[in-house]
């Protein structure tokens, strides 16, 4: 017999990504609001991403009664309780102070791992604090050795054990809507008094935490958010290949994920190299609008591959469905990341229970779908429509 939802601790308003964007879009200031929802160009990519997933088509199968849908899975050496987790997202206290750190926290009880994106507006150490264990930390490998040798060191001191070196911003790129929106480290007042003008709550709360940094970066760059900014234009913004992959390894003894893989023959190249994971990933359509979307690689990445190590995958992931469809289609695991970002940009830290929605997105599909596990949901029928 059927059993009534558990309902996650949502306003009732905030029951779909949708939502969450809508309300984001309402409650913070445009500039912020066009750094989190914007690509590139014409945002064909970004449009790409979801239409990419909306075409994924899996058959439901009928099953007898039996045991809820399993979502634990094993993944980099780790049981996780659910089969995603949360990708990293730069600058998000623009979003809300504490939404890197409520996203932590929770991922931590929910039992599903957070990446914290180097260019995030909290330190690893706070991230580190609000969570009780070390997250996965997401960086553009900067070129100086002394950097390199104590970005590793401070990473290994606070536990992390999952390094995820991003290779999707090879060169630094225009995008037009955070342009226009005159997102800058330096931002002209005009365009501040004018965007946050009509969004007093955003501001009382900026104020009350302080005006977001980059206090990764400027550990090493000095300064405030602009010298961040150069430092990370002149030294991490830059090509990265199998052979600086290569180096990192030797000198890291824990996981390496690379970021931001399209290409079959780069997966096959990454493995050689000894990568333990690859994310099938177009940096959420803001770097290429050309790109294809996760979707349209995932099968030929994977069938490349092998099995050899493991595959996650995101962009575009705006609900549980859109998880075990990329599931479907491949992948090991599933990152997500503007939706409980846009979530947290809407409510705050109270946003963070987006996860528990996805979660149960994924439990209450699975049920649907007539799996119960994702070895079952392997088996269904895949289309392409």
């Amino acid at each position: 017999m059927a059993q009534p939802l558990d309902r996650p601790d949502l306003p009732a308003r905030f029951a779909s990504f949708a939502d969450f964007r809508l309300g984001a879009k309402r409650r913070i200031p445009h500039f912020a609001f066009e750094y989190l929802d914007g690509g590139i160009g014409r945002d064909v990519g970004l449009a790409r991403n979801y239409s990419s997933l909306d075409r994924v088509l899996l058959t439901p199968r009928t099953i007898d009664e039996g045991t809820p849908p399993e979502t634990a899975l094993d993944l980099l050496g780790e049981r996780w309780t659910h089969p995603f987790g949360v990708a990293p997202v730069g600058m998000g206290g623009l979003f809300h102070p504490e939404s890197a750190p409520a996203l932590a926290k929770r991922s931590a009880k929910l039992g599903t791992p957070f990446c914290l994106s180097f260019v995030a507006s909290h330190s690893l150490e706070t991230i580190v604090s609000a969570m009780g264990r070390a997250p996965w930390h997401q960086f553009y490998w900067p070129r100086p050795d002394d950097v390199q040798n104590d970005i590793l060191a401070r990473m290994k001191a606070l536990g992390v054990t999952v390094i995820m070196p991003t290779l999707d911003i090879p060169g630094h790129q225009w995008r037009e809507r955070t342009i226009r929106a005159g997102v800058a480290a330096k931002p002209s007042p005009w365009v501040t008094l004018r965007d946050v003008a009509p969004k007093p709550l955003w501001a009382w709360e900026t104020l009350k935490y302080g005006k977001p940094g980059l206090p990764n970066i400027q550990t090493y760059s000095g300064g405030g958010p602009a010298e961040a900014e150069m430092f990370l234009l002149q030294n991490c913004i830059r090509p990265i290949g199998p052979e600086e992959i290569r180096r990192l390894r030797d000198k890291w003894d824990g996981k390496i994920v690379v970021k931001g893989v399209m290409a079959p023959e780069d997966a096959e190249d990454f493995v050689k190299v000894g990568v333990d994971g690859i994310v099938v990933s177009n940096h959420g359509g803001r770097q290429l609008d050309a790109a294809p979307g996760a979707p349209e690689m995932l099968p030929p990445i994977v069938e490349a591959v092998g099995g050899k190590t493991a595959i996650l995958a995101d962009g575009g992931v705006r609900d549980g469905m859109d998880v075990l469809r990329l599931l479907a289609l491949g992948a090991d695991f599933v990152m997500v990341g503007r939706l409980p970002y846009f979530a947290c940009a809407a409510m705050g830290a109270r946003g963070a229970a987006s996860l528990d929605l996805l979660a149960m997105q994924v439990r209450t599909v699975m049920a649907q779908l007539g799996v119960r596990n994702v070895e079952e949901l392997r088996r269904l029928k895949v289309e392409i429509a």
